[in-house]
């Protein structure tokens, strides 16, 4: 077999497998689940909803994709570099503290 042929295979079998837990499903169930679910869960229901509806739209495009993971960059290296900072703060405060307790 090929790479390709596995490939095809391997998706077939993941189909099937997902066909088969779908038909098991009851769709009256899934409703009572979901209901029930919104009414315990209101604020995380309208934001699944919100979200849901912005990515069915449209909404998640190259440029969307882009900024997100820029704005997720900058914050995580502003987060790294004051990290950074404080270690380097501590130890020099630390090495200054044992030279001045030094007789």
């Amino acid at each position: 077999m090929t790479a390709r042929e596995v490939e095809v295979e391997r998706e077939r079998d993941a189909r099937e497998v997902v066909n088969d837990a779908l038909s098991r499903l009851d769709a009256a169930e899934v409703k009572r689940a979901v209901s029930a679910f919104a009414r315990d869960n209101p604020h995380v229901a309208i934001a699944a909803a919100a979200g849901l509806g912005f990515l069915l739209g449209g909404g998640l495009t190259p440029r969307v994709l882009s900024r997100l993971g820029s704005l997720a960059t900058r914050s995580y290296v502003k987060s790294a570099l004051a990290q950074a900072v404080e270690l380097v703060l501590d130890e020099q405060t630390r090495s200054q503290s044992h030279l001045g307790s030094s007789p």
